[in-house]
């Protein structure tokens, strides 16, 4: 029997990309599939595009907004693949991307499979992007897998959701997306427990999934304010529970203790409530020596030589003054 493939789209007010999403999917060199697009509330003409495309394969269904994650469990709970596959709205597959990764499992049943990623910037063209092959490797030890992705040894890597295809039979046993809160890594721990509920990881080598990045922002998980901080907290607090569940191996509380500090270093001195949970939670994950990066070598070298703490201070005060003279510059001249 031909394994069926379901193609999950969650989708927000998001009119310049579905389109292309929803060709990249119906486009498919593998035939047996379905479209399943959930358009979550959208104020633009998301779902109005997205109807055009509506037939046999392809599912469009309205709801009142949510959250992503509601919206994945509503397009997973409508589906009858045998294979899942994640599609974001500004995203793209590559048409052999399926097909290959069926291939790949067709004798690991248990196992899940992750493309490369090709990382490229809105306005651009998506084969001129940035390949990166973060997670796409060969392993039957899912543990150990999740481990170094989350990064023991300091920078951690990302597997963006359109990069998987997981047998239903493994999302089943990791349930369904977390919604009880706005998190910006709702796929990451969505799928460190689909990690964990699987025997291991096949890696294709030909088929790509695009991801959509934007040079001024607009990103979700890009945006840092304090409720979504404290849904980042939330999701890593179920990562650790999952991992430490399987293995209290030192790499893997020194990992969980980096991302605990990453998670500090961006709160602070914002949100101090948001820095003392995250510092504490990093102390009892165990001793690391890691240091949060800056991005920049001017941030770097005041990090060595003051602390973080007060690097972040620094980097805080100025941002505010340039912001300050900035605005009083424009009102000085608009008069």
């Amino acid at each position: 029997m031909t394994p069926k493939v379901s193609i999950l789209i969650p989708a927000y007010n998001a009119e310049r990309f579905v389109a292309a999403a929803l060709e990249s999917a119906v486009n498919q060199t593998w035939s047996s599939t379905e479209v399943i697009l959930v358009d979550d509330g959208s104020k633009d003409q998301t779902l109005a595009i997205s109807k055009r495309y509506e037939c046999g394969k392809v599912k469009i269904i309205s709801e009142e907004h949510h959250n992503a994650a509601a919206t994945r469990n509503r397009a997973l709970r409508e589906c009858q693949g045998d294979f899942i596959q994640y599609l974001d709205a500004d995203d793209l597959l590559s048409p052999n991307k399926i097909e290959e990764q069926l291939l790949l499992l067709r004798e690991h049943p248990q196992h899940l499979s992750v493309s490369s990623a090709v990382y490229f910037f809105d306005g651009t063209d998506p084969d001129a992007g940035l390949l990166e092959r973060s997670g796409a490797t060969d392993t039957d030890d899912p543990v150990r897998w999740l481990i170094e992705l989350l990064g023991p040894d300091g920078p951690f890597g990302t597997v963006p959701p359109g990069a998987w295809l997981t047998p239903r039979s493994v999302a089943e046993r990791a349930g369904p997306w977390d919604d009880s809160v706005r998190s910006p890594d709702d796929d990451g721990e969505y799928f460190a427990r689909v990690v964990l509920a699987s025997q291991g990881i096949r890696a294709s080598t030909i088929g790509r999934c695009y991801y959509r990045k934007f040079k001024h922002g607009g990103s979700y998980s890009s945006t840092y304010s304090e409720p979504l901080l404290w849904g980042r907290l939330h999701s890593l607090n179920s990562k650790a529970k999952c991992l430490l569940a399987r293995s209290d191996h030192p790499r893997a509380r020194r990992a969980l203790a980096n991302r605990y500090l990453d998670l500090a270093f961006a709160a602070y001195p914002s949100f101090p409530k948001m820095t003392t949970e995250a510092l504490r939670r990093s102390k009892e994950m165990g001793d690391t020596d890691y240091f949060p990066s800056f991005g920049t070598w001017k941030g770097a070298a005041l990090s060595r030589a003051l602390g973080w703490k007060a690097a972040r201070r620094l980097n805080f005060h100025f941002h505010n003054l340039r912001r300050w003279a900035s605005t009083l510059y424009a009102r000085h001249f608009s008069k």
